[in-house]
């Protein structure tokens, strides 16, 4: 509390707080600051009755720790509160002079100042954007990748929390004791007990307190064999054998075959990302004679033929991984992708329906068939598409900004089009 006293031994004292928040005391230094989620908040004052009338109520505030100072708002009422409406996000510093007959509570704020009570005003929540779950194992153990992409320009040194759910369970419980660093990934050693559906989630937060929600995703969690990891590791990190010895190792479907594919897939990703299409295709292909229910690596396969320009194949080892995952997207989306190639677009425009009705949202689907009704010669089917492409989905940024450019396109051609009378 701030006070000054009139001649007439009258203290005209000074106390800011605010409404939006439980009663604090003053924040003393920026690391102490209010946290403020809305652009507009108010500032209460309380003034001592005997210090009334007032004649002036003016607030100072900095954005620059003191350094400059800006005049916001002279209070006309000069009746608690202010309304303070936030020009941007950071720290602001305020300062607040009332006046009676008496004099100023104090001297306008000059460079160098501190401010009577410091807030961090943060009111654009985070944005994040959940990516498939896919599930591994690690020598013997069950892993749940979980990838995600959390961007905001005030997170939190450890803003990532990640929950998870067993339907119809709707109490979430945590994945990791403590909160995490932002990096994206996080690979989860599922409990021996989990098995079944789990319904997963990442929340972000920021430094104003906002918090966002993903969206959930499903994985249905597969049971492995118990193996123990002493035998496990040997098997990792042991070059695949083919004697009549070995037969019973690396029989297709066995748990050791199994993990060997498992060690096979991820060299073969850690080579795609090198771009080594080729050498990757090849170890898939060693992998699925190990494990052919693994839907994944031929959906991979797929990819890396496709990049190597063997649509063909590429189309063969999509339409295997469909046979054994009719609803895996990756599979779905890269033999729509083909056939589109194909000039088939009826099969194209199928397929991706079918990831559409799993999951309504994917805007980037929604894009890729509107591409394919354009290429019908349907109009009004590709603006719908585009449409749901610049909506279903906020965080889909790059996506919005391609659909609502094919928008304007259309409508651009539509306005400039010319009818021939018949000619």
């Amino acid at each position: 509390m701030l006070q000054f006293h009139s001649g007439h031994g009258c203290p005209l004292a000074v106390a800011l707080v605010f409404t939006a928040l439980i009663p604090t005391t003053r924040a003393a230094s920026p690391d102490d600051a209010i946290h403020v989620r809305s652009q507009s908040f108010a500032l209460e004052y309380e003034v001592n009755d005997r210090a009334l009338p007032l004649d002036l109520v003016q607030l100072w505030y900095t954005t620059d720790r003191g350094t400059t100072w800006n005049d916001f708002v002279v209070d006309e009422d000069r009746q608690s509160p202010i309304v303070f409406e936030a020009p941007s996000e950071g720290l602001f510093g305020f300062t607040l002079i009332l006046t009676n007959a008496t004099g100023p509570s104090g001297s306008t704020p000059k460079p160098g100042d501190t401010p009577q009570i410091w807030t961090f005003v943060d009111f654009t929540p985070p944005i994040v954007q959940f990516h498939p779950l896919r599930q591994t194992s690690l020598l013997g153990q069950r892993v749940l990748q979980i990838r995600w992409t959390a961007i905001d320009a005030h997170l939190a040194s450890r803003p990532i929390t990640i929950e998870y759910r067993q339907p119809p369970d709707t109490i979430w419980r945590s994945v990791v004791g403590d909160a995490l660093a932002n990096t994206g990934r996080y690979d989860w050693r599922l409990p021996a007990n989990l098995m079944g559906s789990v319904a997963v989630r990442i929340n972000v937060a920021d430094l104003g307190g906002n918090r966002i929600n993903s969206k959930e995703q499903v994985a249905e969690v597969a049971v492995e064999d118990e193996i123990p990891s002493e035998i496990a590791d040997r098997i990792a990190s042991s070059p695949l054998r083919t004697s009549n010895d070995d037969a019973p190792a690396t029989l297709a479907g066995s748990p050791r075959s199994r993990l060997r594919a498992q060690s096979l897939f991820d060299q073969a990703m850690a080579l795609q990302e090198r771009g080594e299409f080729r050498e990757g295709i090849t170890r898939l292909r060693e992998a699925v004679k190990l494990d052919p229910h693994r839907a994944d690596a031929f959906a991979e396969m797929g990819t890396m033929l496709y990049r190597v320009g063997d649509p063909d194949r590429a189309l063969a080892a999509f339409e295997l991984a469909l046979r054994k995952d009719p609803n895996m997207r990756s599979a779905l989306r890269g033999a729509a992708m083909i056939h589109r190639r194909n000039n088939d677009h009826p099969r194209a425009a199928e397929l991706l329906r079918t990831i559409l009705r799993r999951q309504p949202d994917d805007a980037e689907v929604w894009m890729n068939l509107g591409d394919v009704a354009v290429f019908q010669g349907d109009e009004v089917l590709a603006r719908e598409c585009y449409t749901r492409a610049s909506r279903v989905d906020p965080t889909a940024k790059g996506v919005i900004e391609d659909a609502r450019k094919r928008l304007d396109l259309m409508a651009t051609v539509s306005r400039n089009y010319q009818p021939t009378n018949g000619n």
